[in-house]
C-alpha cells in the first residue's frame, strides 16, 4: 500500500524536477544577455522542426514563415559562447525550405516571447541565412520528403492535401482548403495520428510473423519501424504520445499482459512530459491524449449504444469520431471559440477513404526508395482518396451555420465539458447496467486492478440468476435478481441527479455570463470620446480589450472603459506621443490589470505621464516596430509601421500603425489604426505591405483625426467597408478637413465621428455594419 501511495507522489516529482530544469536553462545564459540588451549577435542554431508559414504579407510585407531551432552557440560583444537554448525564428521566404536538423549562421537579435511554451525567445534575423544541410537520418529522411511532395504536386487537384496526410507535411496545403477543413473539424487528417503509427506497427509486425519470423524479432523490428517513421514524419506532440504509446504497448504484448490501453496512455504521457514538460501547453498533445482517452474510456460504451439504433459496423464507424469531439471540445473552444456543427458527418463520411489513402501513401514512399517507378501510380490512386476528402470539407464547409459560436475562455470549455458529460450520460444510459459503468470507468478497480467480469456458475434452476462477485466462478459473494434490480435503480438514480446537475450547472454558467456581459455586447471596436484625440478599444473578451490610444483626458478614457465593463487591459500601445494620444493614460490603467504596454516614438525617452502610468501598472514598456506582433485570444495585431528606426521620422509619421484582425463569430474582420500617419508616410507604408491594398480592409480608423496631411491615399488603396474618425467637436483645427470627407464620400464609405455621436461601439453581423452609440 506504500508503494501504491508513493507512486503518484514520485511521477509528480519527476515530471516537476524535468519543468523546473527546463525553466532554469530558459531563464540563465547569454541568450538571455541578448534579449536584455537588445544587441544584434551572431547565432548558430539548429533547426528542429519543419517551417510554418504565416498569412501572405505579414510582418511588413513579404512571405514569412516561423521555424523552431535551438541556438547553439555564437558570438555576443565579440565573446564566443555555447547554448542549448529553443527559440522560434521569424524568417523571410529563405527560411522556407529548412528542414529538421539543419545547421544556421545567422546575425540578428532575440526578442521575449510571450508565450508559455519550449521557447524562450523569437529570433529576427537580420542577414541571409548561410546553411550547412543535415546529414544523417535527418537528411536522408528530408530528401524523401521532399520527392514524396514533389511527386504529389504532379496532380494539384487535391489541392496539396496529400503531403498532409501522409507525412503531416502542410506545406503545399492550399489556404482555402485548410480554413474549410478547420471549419469541419477535419484538420486532424493533416497531422499524423496513432492511426498513422499503429498502422507501422501492424504492417511490419504482422509482415514479419508472416515470413515466419519468430515473436521477438518481429516486435523489435516493428518498434524500429516506428521509430524511422517518427523520424520521417517528425517528432510532432501527437506522433510522440502515439510513439511511445505504441512503443510500450509492444512491450506490454511481449510480457504477456496483453491490451491495457488506459495504462499504456497514463504511461506515455508520464513518460513524454518527463522528458518535455513543455508539451503540457501544447494544444497538439492536449488534443492528441485527450481524443485517446475517450476512445479507450467511453468508445466501446458509445458503440454499443448506437448499435441499438444501427447496424453494428455503421455504429463503430460513428462512435470514433463522436466520442473524439465529445472528449477534445473543451480544450477546442480554448482554441477558436465556436464548434464546428458539421464535424461528426464530415468525419464519417471520410473515415472509409482515409486508411486507404494513408497506407497507399506509405507504400508509396517506400516505392520511391526502392521501385520509383511504382510510386506514381500509388499517389494518383491515394489522391482520388484526397479529392475525397477536399470535396466534403468544402461541401460542409459551406453549408448553412457551419460554425457555431460558443463562450469563451474557462467559462466556454467548461459549458463545452458538461455539455460534453451530458451526451455521453445519455448514451451510456442505454447501455445494461452490469456493463455501463466497467466501460465508462476503463474496467479499473479500487487500487488499480482489473474488475473482473461476473462470470456465470454452475446452477440450479432455482438459482438460474445468481452472479459470482469474484475473481473465480463459485468462490464469490452471490447476488439475487432483487439485488441486482436495486443496483440498477441506484444507477438510474445517479444518473438522473448527474444529468440535473449537469443541466443545473450549464443554466448557471450560461446565465452568468448573460447578466455580466457589458452593455455593448458583441462589439468588435469601440471608439471613445476623448474629445481632440484618440482612444480606441478593441474587444478581445468578455472584460478584456486592446486599448490603443488613450486621448488627453484620464477621466474621459476612464469613464469609457468603465462604459464597456473593461477589467483587463490585455495590451495597451500609445502609437505617438503627443498628448493627444496618451495624455488620459492614467485613466486607462485606473483600477484595471495591464498585461502589456507598447509605444512607439521618434523622441528619444517617455514623457511621464507614461512612465508613470507603467509603473503603477506593474509593467514595462516596449517599443514597436515592423516586426512586432502579438495575439489576445481572438485578435492577432501586427505593426505595419514604422518599417525602420522610428527616430528618422517626425513623430506624427512615427505612429504605429496597426493591422488588427479580429475572429467574429462568422469570419475574421481587419482593422486598420493609424494613429497621425501623415500621407507621405503612409504611402511608403503601403509599398511595403501591398499586400494590405490587395486585400483591403473592413473597418479603417482615418489618419490624423481626418486632418488634410493625412491625405486620401490609404481611403483610396484600401476602400474600407467603414471608415471612424475620433475629433473633438468644434475643434480650432478643423478637423475633419473637407477633402477627406469628400474622398469618403466619392468612394462611397460610410463614416462614423465621435463629434457627432459621441463614444459608440461597431459590431460586425455578416455583411453588416452595426454602430451603436455608447450611451
Amino acid at each position: 500500500m506504500l508503494g501504491q501511495g508513493l507512486a503518484p507522489a514520485a511521477t509528480v516529482a519527476l515530471v516537476l524536477l524535468a519543468t523546473g530544469g527546463s525553466l532554469a536553462r530558459a531563464a540563465e545564459g547569454p541568450v538571455d544577455e541578448a534579449i536584455a540588451s537588445s544587441a544584434t549577435f551572431t547565432a548558430y542554431l539548429r533547426i528542429v522542426g519543419e517551417p510554418s508559414s504565416l498569412p501572405q504579407g505579414a510582418f511588413g510585407g513579404g512571405e514569412r514563415f516561423l521555424v523552431d531551432a535551438e541556438v547553439i552557440g555564437g558570438l555576443l560583444g565579440g565573446t564566443p559562447f555555447i547554448s542549448a537554448t529553443p527559440v522560434v525564428v521569424l524568417g523571410s521566404a529563405s527560411w522556407s525550405t529548412m528542414g529538421t536538423g539543419d545547421t544556421v549562421r545567422v546575425l540578428g537579435i532575440a526578442k521575449p516571447s510571450d508565450r508559455p511554451g519550449r521557447a524562450t525567445a523569437i529570433f529576427l534575423p537580420s542577414s541571409r541565412p548561410m546553411v550547412q544541410e543535415a546529414e544523417g537520418w535527418f537528411g536522408y529522411t528530408d530528401g524523401l520528403r521532399s520527392r514524396f511532395r514533389d511527386a504529389a504536386q504532379r496532380d494539384g487537384r487535391d489541392h496539396g492535401l496529400l503531403p498532409g496526410m501522409v507525412l503531416g507535411d502542410r506545406t503545399t496545403l492550399e489556404p482555402d482548403l485548410e480554413h474549410a477543413m478547420k471549419t469541419t473539424g477535419l484538420t486532424h487528417l493533416t497531422a499524423v495520428s496513432g492511426a498513422n503509427c499503429s498502422y507501422v506497427i501492424a504492417f511490419m509486425f504482422l509482415g514479419l510473423r508472416f515470413g515466419r519470423v519468430p515473436r521477438f524479432p518481429a516486435a523489435i523490428g516493428a518498434v524500429m519501424a516506428l521509430a524511422g517513421f517518427v523520424l520521417l514524419v517528425r517528432p510532432e506532440p501527437s506522433v510522440l504520445r502515439a510513439a511511445v504509446m505504441g512503443g510500450i504497448g509492444v512491450v506490454a504484448v511481449l510480457s504477456g499482459r496483453g491490451k491495457v490501453s488506459l495504462t499504456l496512455l497514463m504511461l506515455s504521457i508520464i513518460v513524454l512530459l518527463a522528458v518535455d514538460p513543455w508539451l503540457s501547453v501544447s494544444f497538439a498533445f492536449m488534443l492528441s491524449v485527450s481524443a485517446t482517452l475517450g476512445l479507450v474510456l467511453a468508445g466501446p460504451a458509445v458503440a454499443e449504444s448506437l448499435g441499438r439504433l444501427m447496424p453494428r459496423v455503421m455504429a463503430q464507424v460513428l462512435a470514433i469520431p463522436l466520442t473524439a469531439q465529445l472528449f477534445c471540445a473543451p480544450i477546442l473552444v480554448l482554441i477558436q471559440p465556436a464548434l464546428p456543427v458539421y464535424s461528426l458527418p464530415a468525419n464519417v463520411a471520410v473515415s472509409p477513404v482515409v486508411p486507404a489513402i494513408t497506407l497507399l501513401g506509405m507504400v508509396a514512399i517506400l516505392a520511391l526508395v526502392a521501385a520509383p517507378v511504382l510510386a506514381q501510380p500509388l499517389i494518383v490512386a491515394a489522391q482520388g482518396g484526397t479529392r475525397w476528402v477536399g470535396a466534403v470539407a468544402d461541401t460542409f464547409a459551406g453549408a448553412p451555420a457551419a460554425s457555431l459560436p460558443w463562450a469563451s475562455g474557462p467559462a466556454g470549455a467548461t459549458l463545452a465539458a458538461l455539455v460534453s458529460l451530458a451526451v455521453l450520460f445519455l448514451l451510456v444510459a442505454r447501455r445494461p447496467q452490469s456493463t455501463r459503468w466497467n466501460h465508462m470507468l476503463g474496467a479499473t478497480g479500487s487500487g488499480g486492478d482489473p474488475v473482473r467480469s461476473r462470470e456465470r456458475v454452475n446452477r440450479s434452476p432455482a438459482d438460474h440468476t445468481a452472479f459470482v462477485e469474484g475473481g473465480h466462478p463459485g468462490t464469490g459473494r452471490t447476488r439475487s435478481p432483487s439485488a441486482d434490480n436495486g443496483g440498477m435503480a441506484r444507477g438510474r438514480r445517479v444518473l438522473v441527479m448527474g444529468l440535473i446537475l449537469t443541466v443545473v450547472a450549464a443554466a448557471v454558467i450560461v446565465l452568468v455570463k448573460v447578466t455580466t456581459v457589458p452593455p455593448a455586447t458583441g462589439w468588435i471596436v469601440a471608439v471613445c470620446d476623448v474629445g481632440q484625440g484618440d482612444g480606441l478599444v478593441v474587444g478581445t473578451a468578455p472584460g478584456h480589450a486592446l486599448v490603443v490610444d488613450t486621448g488627453p483626458d484620464p477621466a474621459a478614457m476612464d469613464r469609457c472603459l468603465d462604459d464597456l465593463s473593461v477589467e483587463v487591459i490585455d495590451a495597451l500601445v500609445i502609437t505617438h506621443l503627443h498628448d493627444d494620444h496618451y495624455g488620459g493614460v492614467e485613466g486607462a490603467v485606473n483600477g484595471r490589470t495591464v498585461s502589456k504596454f507598447y509605444y512607439s516614438t521618434g523622441e528619444d525617452r517617455l514623457p511621464r505621464e507614461v512612465t508613470d502610468a507603467a509603473a503603477d501598472a506593474g509593467v514595462r514598456p516596449e517599443k514597436l516596430d515592423s516586426l512586432t506582433t502579438f495575439d489576445l485570444q481572438r485578435t492577432q495585431v501586427r505593426v505595419l509601421w514604422p518599417a525602420g528606426s522610428a527616430e528618422a521620422e517626425e513623430e506624427n509619421n512615427a505612429s504605429a500603425v496597426l493591422d488588427v484582425v479580429v475572429q467574429a463569430s462568422d469570419r475574421p474582420v481587419r482593422i486598420l489604426l493609424t494613429g497621425d500617419l501623415e500621407e507621405d508616410a503612409g504611402a511608403r507604408m503601403l509599398d511595403a505591405s501591398p499586400e494590405i491594398a490587395n486585400r483591403g480592409v473592413d473597418i479603417l480608423k482615418v489618419a490624423h483625426h481626418g486632418a488634410r496631411n493625412g491625405g486620401t491615399t490609404l481611403i483610396e488603396a484600401l476602400r474600407p467597408r467603414l471608415a471612424l474618425i475620433s475629433v473633438g467637436e468644434d475643434n480650432e483645427y478643423g478637423h475633419p478637413h473637407p477633402t477627406i470627407l469628400e474622398a469618403l464620400v466619392r468612394a462611397d464609405i460610410p463614416v462614423v465621428r465621435t463629434d457627432e455621436l459621441g463614444s459608440f461601439t461597431v459590431n460586425v453581423v455578416g455583411t453588416t455594419m452595426e454602430v451603436r452609440d455608447l450611451e
